[in-house]
């Protein structure tokens, strides 16, 4: 062992040391102590175990120490840092990094100490004083040794002059992490569940993703880019998943309205090829897989398409164009229906993800979809009765038509849903094998019973009349037989209260906005119905109390109603309401008008 005994420090590099070892003992430098003492100097260099065990062995240093503050080779250009596993890309080589700041330290008491974390490239920032690390690049061969004390040239005023021009700047939480989970400490779930180096990549990519965008080359960043988007990805990365994919889908929403079908490669860019390409096949860790899941949860692609190296075994989305080709429809008609159902908006870009079971669900009703002219033909029924039947919504409309016409009213129906209507009011009859005398078809009976023919339907449905008949051989709601004078009797108990035909009038709004008045209940700006019920409990007929409508009237109005009262234009009425910054209790997006709370207008305000 060599005399005096020069004790090790914890913070400082084992090549640092050695040279430390070479100045007191030789006065020359580190290869001709290193050549001296039997080392293999580029052993040496490499941190490599015989030669940490020779250092140890001369300097009376435990090996473990050594060991500690080095990252050891394992061959194939990867290495071992105090447990973690890592590649040559994770070290600072080929810089020899510092501190100017540290160093003028060491050079007033003597020696300059190389600190085992100036190795690692994530360490960007000197955690003592608080400014960027330097870095300089390698010369000559012997730069290998780190030799502080002549590869930085500069002493007094000058290594002043360099810490004089450092912006001074805080540690950034990701450098602190790495350092923290070397020395043994607990970080955030998710990066520690990685690899050391994939934890430090995925933080990084996504930095500059969200800092830099998309596009950014990567090879074009500087140490101190790389710090940025360490301390930028860190935000994302250390709240973990959640936090990761709040990342990646706000970079995805920034190309919602984008023309054309923007695919992985233009949305996430540089990150994507990153992940896809990484160098030697290293596994980027969970990061890849939180990427192709966002990926494959918002953009339509076909089975088979590969994302990160996996194939995507079934279509998740669609689009207009791909789900109209699957399904061999009209994609102007899809869209307008898919529209009308809510699946996508009305303004919505061509590469606007449709979930596969929902688009395929609404191309079937599409298929099965039966147009408004064809309903009395295939109920069997008169028109009235059909615009009855969606006025109390005993048949729900499938709307379609051009997108921005005025007035798109036209609309059909699934036909599943007729036969469902149709079957149920059928089995309320007993079949019937010639036309008996008291007996009449529903709109008969309506007329004599001075009722609307829905009405009749809801007591057939709801049970409330005990003699129903269906004429065997025929089909429909004309097939139905019932007799007038059971109607009568039940009249004044089914028609109390207000139709929604005449509620809708009252209010001058159409049914299917006073249905959605309804289903808001027990909100402020809401209607209720009473349903009155037979001996079918699961089938109500839908009143509404006249009191309950002439309340709503008094406190609430739309902009048409108010034109009406002010005799006023319409859109004359809307400006107006606008430029007074009157704002609406209730959006045309939310029940389909615009509603304001009549206390809010002030009597001169259309005058």
């Amino acid at each position: 062992m060599l005399a005096p005994h020069i004790p090790f420090d914890p913070a400082e590099s084992p090549l640092s040391y050695a040279a430390r070892l070479a100045a007191v003992h030789t006065g020359d430098r580190l290869l001709q102590f290193l050549k001296d003492t039997e080392f293999h100097p580029l052993d040496m260099a490499a941190n490599k175990e015989e030669a940490l065990s020779r250092l140890a062995e001369l300097s009376g240093t435990p090996l473990c120490d050594l060991r500690a503050n080095a990252a050891v080779p394992l061959g194939e250009r990867k290495y071992d840092l105090r447990g973690e596993l890592v590649t040559a890309e994770f070290l600072s080589n080929p810089y020899t990094v510092f501190c100017p700041a540290c160093l003028a330290e060491d050079d007033q008491k003597g020696t300059r100490r190389g600190r085992w974390e100036w190795s690692l490239a994530v360490v960007r920032t000197c955690s003592r004083h608080g400014v960027p690390l330097l870095r300089r690049a390698k010369g000559p061969w012997d730069d290998a040794f780190r030799e502080l004390e002549y590869i930085v040239s500069e002493r007094g005023e000058d290594l002043q002059a360099l810490i004089a021009t450092a912006v001074p700047r805080t540690v950034s939480p990701h450098q602190d992490y790495v350092i923290r989970r070397l020395n043994g400490k607990a970080g955030p779930e998710w990066l520690d569940n990685q690899s050391l180096e994939q934890a430090v990549r995925a933080t990084e990519l996504l930095g500059v993703l969200v800092g830099r965008g998309p596009d950014q080359n990567l090879t074009d960043l500087t140490a101190d880019d790389w710090d940025d988007a360490g301390r930028i990805g860190f935000g994302f990365t250390s709240r973990g998943e959640a936090g990761i994919r709040e990342a990646l889908v706000a970079q995805f929403r920034k190309f919602d309205d984008a023309s054309g079908t923007p695919g992985a490669r233009k949305i996430f860019g540089k990150i994507y090829d990153a992940l896809a390409h990484s160098k030697s096949l290293k596994d980027p860790g969970d990061i890849a897989r939180i990427l192709r899941e966002v990926i494959t949860e918002n953009i339509p692609m076909p089975a088979g398409t590969k994302v990160l190296h996996r194939e995507l075994p079934e279509r998740h989305l669609h689009t207009v164009a791909s789900l109209a080709k699957e399904q061999d429809l009209d994609p102007r008609t899809l869209r307008d229906v898919l529209i009308a159902a809510a699946v996508i908006p009305e303004k919505a870009p061509s590469h606007y993800p449709i979930p596969v079971q929902r688009g395929r669900e609404v191309s079937a009703r599409v298929k099965r979809m039966v147009t408004v002219t064809s309903l009395p033909d295939a109920l069997a029924c008169t028109r009235p009765l059909v615009d009855q039947l969606f006025d109390d919504r005993l048949l729900t409309p499938i709307y379609y038509g051009r997108p921005g016409i005025k007035g798109r009213t036209q609309k059909g129906v699934d036909s599943e849903e007729l036969a469902k209507l149709v079957g149920k009011l059928h089995a309320k009859a007993i079949e019937l094998d010639a036309e008996t005398d008291g007996l009449v078809p529903v709109a008969k009976a309506a007329e004599k019973a001075k009722v609307p023919a829905v009405t009749v339907v809801h007591m057939i449905l709801g049970g409330f009349l005990e003699r129903v008949f269906r004429l065997a051989g025929q089909d429909g709601i004309s097939a139905l037989r019932v007799n007038p004078e059971e109607i009568k009797r039940h009249r004044a108990f089914c028609s109390v209260g207000m139709s929604t035909e005449e509620t809708a009038a009252s209010l001058k709004i159409s049914p299917s906005i006073l249905w959605r008045l309804v289903d808001r209940s027990p909100e402020e700006v809401s209607l209720t119905v009473k349903w009155i019920v037979g001996s079918d409990t699961q089938h109500g007929i839908p009143r509404f109390d006249p009191t309950v409508v002439a309340d709503f009237n008094e406190r609430f109005a739309h902009p048409s109603r108010i034109a009406a009262q002010y005799d006023q234009q319409t859109g004359k009425v809307v400006n107006r309401l606008k430029q007074q910054r009157v704002r609406p209790v209730l959006t045309d997006a939310e029940v389909g008008a615009y509603f304001y709370r009549l206390c809010d207008l002030k009597p001169d305000l259309f005058t």
